[in-house]
């Protein structure tokens, strides 16, 4: 009698544990509103320091001073019906400052460059980083679209017409948090 109480004990806790540990996503979060098939995109430019290395066809190895370089990622959330996924874009550097931050806000351009990376399955873990960025991030102001030493990081979040575009102090970056 006591066995069976306590297999009872155990797995009533285990499924409390189950329903404590399971996301709820805030209803001011734009994850929210979307439906099995929708998508949302989102663009995270931020400033990384880096050494320039290039190649010559003779095989000779020249590298530069260390600068900052901008890098723009993507990644494409989709709801499916037992959960979300994710589509993983990446640009080529450019050079410290370039003006992609404003023109995220109109449309995406093929000149860009993005390649794609990786797909994968978004975890509850990878879930509550993008709702705790799109908490933390302020709304940017019209100062924020140039890249300067100032602002090194944005988070712009769109479906359809529809945008935010977030500032987010820290270095937080998506690639970093997200798919490991």
């Amino acid at each position: 009698m006591r066995k069976l109480f306590l297999i009872a004990f155990v797995v009533s806790c285990s499924l409390l544990q189950a329903q404590i540990d399971s996301l709820i996503i805030p209803a001011n979060s734009i994850l929210k509103d979307l439906k099995v098939g929708d998508s949302l995109t989102y663009y995270q430019c931020h400033v990384e320091e880096a050494t320039q290395q290039l190649s010559t066809v003779s095989g000779q190895t020249l590298t530069g001073t260390q600068q900052k370089y901008t890098i723009t990622e993507k990644y494409v959330v989709k709801k499916i019906a037992s959960g979300y996924t994710a589509d993983y874009y990446a640009a080529s550097l450019a050079v410290f400052p370039n003006r992609k931050f404003s023109a995220l806000k109109i449309r995406e351009k093929p000149y860009w460059g993005f390649k794609k990376e990786k797909e994968f399955v978004l975890t509850d873990k990878d879930l509550k980083y993008l709702i705790a960025l799109e908490k933390k991030g302020k709304e940017a102001i019209e100062y924020d679209y140039a890249i300067t030493k100032y602002n090194t990081n944005q988070l712009i979040i769109r479906q359809g017409k529809n945008f935010k575009q977030l500032v987010i102090d820290g270095n937080y970056i998506l690639s970093k948090l997200l798919g490991k």
